[in-house]
């Protein structure tokens, strides 16, 4: 099952990361840090435009990424495909059958 996953993810994301960097003084910053270039999928998690959510009107567009199922994603991930940003709103996770990894995220404008 997972080869034949691993053959239906037309897309390469670069998985970043969340680090500190140091100024030097006591002080810093975190940046996103690439980890890693993976296989993956995109798709929408409904159809694109706005929705209600709480009943409040949401004009964001979640995604569902996937990838092969050892991919290592957190929740504060940033993933890169194309010219596009996600950032990691949801890991679908725990999954009886770990056949692929599966996050939600939205597009980071």
């Amino acid at each position: 099952m997972r080869a034949t996953l691993d053959a239906s993810l037309p897309d390469s994301a670069v998985i970043k990361t969340r680090a500190w960097v140091s100024d030097g003084g006591g002080g810093g910053t975190t940046t996103y840090v690439a980890s890693g270039t993976v296989d993956c999928r995109i798709a929408p998690v409904a159809a694109a435009g706005e929705r209600v959510q709480g009943e409040k009107i949401h004009p964001d567009t979640e995604y569902v990424l996937t990838f092969p199922y050892d991919t290592a994603v957190a929740d504060d991930s940033l993933i890169t495909l194309g010219s596009r940003d996600y950032s990691v709103t949801s890991l679908r996770e725990p999954r009886s059958w770990p056949v692929s990894m599966r996050v939600e995220a939205k597009e980071v404008t």
